[in-house]
């Protein structure tokens, strides 16, 4: 192989390396559509929720009947544990739409509690993530056995919190009516913000 051979590797080499460096990656980037508007109570600074975009909704009423149950449920074990709302997401365990994810900031640095529930299936992981510049607290997974609820006490510094619903499950399977969702709580939730 010549000095001629040598460069066309070199240039098919580099024109490769860059593409196969991103073939497996997926990116997700919101369109406006998918960003939810801000609400008259939403704190300033904070950024825009992501919207979950579901394909169709079950044809079977049952299944209707059984979701809308089961988010009743739901909101009576998030709710149990008292105290101003730092935090609060829930969503669909299974379905075209499954799974959660939000974040928050915290103004006030504390201890908060962070309770997670479920419904409708045999179990649910969320993970509750600190996000501060000057501390880093490794992701605290709260595991439910459903139906029911779980509560863990987190210390957390001022930055934002954000936490999501962990999907075993790879692709789309029909809405059984499952569900799952997160609730942080803590004395501290509002203190200093604007009111």
């Amino acid at each position: 192989m010549g000095t001629k051979g040598i460069r066309r590797l070199g240039v098919l080499l580099c024109l490769l390396f860059p593409l196969t460096g991103t073939a497996g990656c997926s990116y997700d980037y919101p369109d406006a559509e998918q960003t939810a508007p801000p609400t008259p109570n939403a704190t300033a600074g904070t950024e825009p929720q992501r919207v979950t975009v579901s394909a169709a909704a079950p044809d079977d009423p049952s299944v209707l009947e059984r979701g809308r149950r089961n988010y009743q449920d739901l909101n009576e074990l998030l709710t149990s544990v008292p105290g101003p709302v730092l935090l609060f997401q829930e969503g669909p365990l299974d379905g075209p739409a499954k799974g959660f994810g939000t974040k928050e900031q915290v103004s006030v640095a504390g201890r908060y509690t962070v309770t997670a529930a479920c419904v409708g299936a045999p179990n649910a992981t969320i993970f509750i993530r600190q996000e501060n510049p000057k501390v880093t607290l490794w992701p605290v997974e709260v595991m439910v056995d459903c139906p029911g609820s779980a509560s863990e006490v987190i210390t957390l510094q001022q930055g934002y919190v954000s936490a999501h619903l962990s999907l075993p499950a790879i692709g789309d399977t029909p809405w059984t009516g499952a569900v799952g969702g997160v609730r942080v709580t803590g004395d501290q939730a509002w203190a200093g913000t604007p009111g």
